[in-house]
């Protein structure tokens, strides 16, 4: 029986685009699988693309004698970015949802009321989330829980909570924006 590894002299072959190719047909569904565990089918699939997109452009620039492995550093990138932006877009989205705490402090009367109307506006909107989405809400913003010790308190994942967070973001701004 042959030894299916190259000997140490031996080069790794090289990765071509018919080898780009047959890793798609043969990682791509199952990759898809796993992503739609945390995406939806929709999202899993651009992100599948998005992989070998930048795997078949390694290949044109350089030789690849580890398209596997390659390929799994793609996956951990894009994944790391992805998860990094989701998170940067949320904190942008609570610091835009924080009443104005100034108008307090000033003693100005007019500023005074619109910031009781602000705050009125902005607890009726929590009133109205899905209790889910509030109990995290209010854990992260009144508790001051961590995403992490939430996700193990209620037996979710982080990305469970990140994505309460989201919505909780999303219903207060639309919330807010009505007159």
């Amino acid at each position: 029986m042959a030894d299916p590894r190259p000997a140490a002299s031996e080069p790794a072959p090289a990765a071509s685009g018919a080898e780009v190719e047959r890793l798609f047909r043969s990682e791509g569904p199952r990759l898809l699988r796993l992503l739609t565990r945390r995406y939806s089918r929709e999202e899993a699939g651009d992100i599948v693309q998005e992989v070998f997109l930048r795997l078949t452009g390694a290949a044109d620039r350089q030789t690849l004698t580890n398209p596997e492995s390659y390929m799994k550093g793609i996956i951990w990138n894009l994944l790391r970015d992805r998860s990094k932006s989701f998170t940067r877009r949320i904190e942008r989205t609570h610091a835009e949802l924080q009443p104005d705490r100034h108008a307090a402090e000033e003693g100005d009367p007019h500023q005074l009321l619109v910031a009781r109307q602000t705050l009125a506006r902005y607890e009726a909107a929590v009133r109205t989330m899905k209790p889910k989405t509030r109990e995290v809400f209010l854990r992260v913003r009144i508790d001051g829980e961590s995403y992490g010790q939430i996700a193990e308190a209620l037996g979710m994942s982080v990305s469970g909570i990140e994505k309460q967070m989201a919505k909780a973001a999303v219903h207060l701004k639309r919330a807010l924006a009505k007159r």
